[in-house]
Formats: structure tokens, C-alpha cells, sequence
């Protein structure tokens, strides 16, 4: 009688597939270890574009275009004219600091830079249509950009003398 139970059990139960060790320890601190290593590669280079002012910003939410769907954003905010700056910086009419960025502010920025690289989108295209978590970083972009260009644009400067 235990015979025919423990065949019944056996009948139950799937063949081993050799898989059954893929859950161990050593393979899942394997997993885990290149996980954590591309998301180092991913923020060194989101750290990179950030530092130089330009890249791409590959969209949670695409953008609609006529019949084109725009799923990345390039930017480079180091294109843009001093007329493109300043009417950024203009499209805030409550910005009051003179040192500090405004999220309007840097959405135009932004908006700008990557209207600059993107045939299908003005900028006015992008403000409109950007997504929320789009345009939380296109803002955090070009506020870290400005910052970064205040900064250095202070060491630039120097006393002129006549002599």
C-alpha cells in the first residue's frame, strides 16, 4: 500500500529540471551584485550628462507629434543663446531672486535646450506636453545646470584694470 502511494506522489511531482539550485545564495548575491552594477554604470553617465549640460532624457510618457511618438529628449543646454536664456529666464513674471532658478524657469530651460535637438518639438511642444515625472527631470536637469554655470561662470571673472 505505501508502495502505490509513494508512485502516486512521484506521478505528482515534475521531473527535475536542474533549475532547482538557480535560488541559492551565491546566485542570487550574483543577481543582486549585477543589478547594483549596471544601476552604477546608469548614474555615473546621469551623473556625466549632468555635469556637461547635455544628453538624453528618455521619456516615462512619450510625446505626441503630429503622427511621430517622441520617446527621448535630447538636450544640450550649452547651444542655447543668451536671447534663449534670458527669455527662459523671463517666463516666470513672478520670479523674484535673482541667484535662484524657478521650476518655470527651468522647464523653460530645459524645454529650450531640447527643442534645440528635436525637429518634431518647440519648446512651447515640450512645456505643454512633458509628462510630470518627465518634467520633474527636465527641471532637476536644468536647475542643476544653472547652478553648475553660476558657479563657474563666477570663476571666470576677474577685476579689469588699465594697466
Amino acid at each position: 500500500m505505501s508502495e502505490e502511494i509513494n508512485k502516486a506522489e512521484a506521478t505528482e511531482k515534475p521531473e527535475s529540471t536542474g533549475t532547482e539550485n538557480e535560488n541559492t545564495p551565491e546566485k542570487t548575491a550574483e543577481r543582486v551584485m549585477k543589478s547594483l552594477e549596471e544601476i552604477r554604470l546608469k548614474s555615473k553617465e546621469s551623473l556625466e550628462a549632468m555635469r556637461e549640460g547635455k544628453g538624453r532624457l528618455k521619456l516615462e510618457k512619450p510625446i505626441t507629434a503630429g503622427d511621430n511618438e517622441i520617446t527621448e529628449l535630447a538636450y544640450d543646454f550649452n547651444d542655447l543663446t543668451g536671447v534663449e536664456y534670458t527669455m527662459a529666464m523671463d517666463s516666470d513674471m513672478n520670479a523674484r531672486e535673482t541667484f535662484k532658478i524657478t521650476y518655470r524657469q527651468s522647464l523653460a530651460l530645459f524645454a529650450a535646450a531640447a527643442a534645440k535637438h528635436t525637429k518634431a518639438l518647440d519648446s512651447r511642444d515640450i512645456i505643454e506636453k512633458i509628462g510630470m515625472t518627465d518634467a520633474v527631470e527636465g527641471v532637476q536637469l536644468a536647475t542643476s545646470f544653472f547652478v553648475a554655470s553660476t558657479r563657474a561662470g563666477r570663476l571666470r571673472i576677474s577685476k579689469w584694470s588699465s594697466k
